[in-house]
């Protein structure tokens, strides 16, 4: 089984990277093959809505970007993970114009590339309290229930503004550990 991490932050290292990583070490201790992808170091461009990728012949998105290669390999995951810090209470725009390039999914013969894998979430924001992650959980949870994939579980870490300041909370910290490790039962039960 294979769990792909998709990274939108800009900031390498940040938050949301450090619990990314601790969920993918739990993974990795549970025998999945992981992957981690920082989108930050990506090409992608925004959807045009063209639908080009719609046609009958299948023919691929017409944005020649770094997306091509990841509709592969979210097509060979089992489990696709999305990491976004909060941003003006939804996810950051890397994050957002990735999403937005699913549409070829959305397609009958994309579908099945798609429908009935894992999906993870890990956040962090600086805010204290749900509040200011609600907007953006809603929207995960409208494309996940959308595309027809299988919510496993949510890091949520508030009050963490500066770099590295997740490092200070550990209980949310073993929580992403545990998760990751959780993720091998998950691949077992549904596979």
């Amino acid at each position: 089984m294979k769990i792909t991490a998709f990274l939108g932050s800009p900031r390498a290292n940040g938050n949301t990277d450090i619990l990314t990583e601790r969920v993918l070490n739990g993974a990795r201790e549970a025998g999945l093959e992981v992957e981690s992808i920082p989108l930050r170091k990506l090409d992608i461009n925004p959807c045009v809505g063209c639908e080009k990728c719609w046609q009958v012949d299948g023919r691929p998105c017409v944005r020649k970007d770094d997306m091509q290669d990841l509709y592969k390999k979210i097509a060979e995951s089992d489990i696709l993970l999305f990491a976004t810090p909060v941003y003006w209470y939804s996810c950051t725009a890397g994050m957002k114009a990735f999403l937005d390039r699913f549409v070829p999914f959305n397609r009958e013969e994309g579908r099945p590339r798609i429908q009935g894998k894992g999906v993870v979430l890990v956040t962090a924001y600086e805010e204290e309290g749900p509040t200011a992650v609600e907007p953006m959980l809603r929207m995960f949870d409208l494309s996940f229930e959308y595309l027809e994939l299988q919510t496993i579980g949510r890091i949520i870490a508030d009050g963490v503004g500066p770099k590295g300041a997740v490092s200070e909370k550990p209980g949310v910290l073993k929580q992403a550990y545990e998760l990751g490790l959780g993720l091998a039962e998950w691949a077992t039960v549904v596979g």
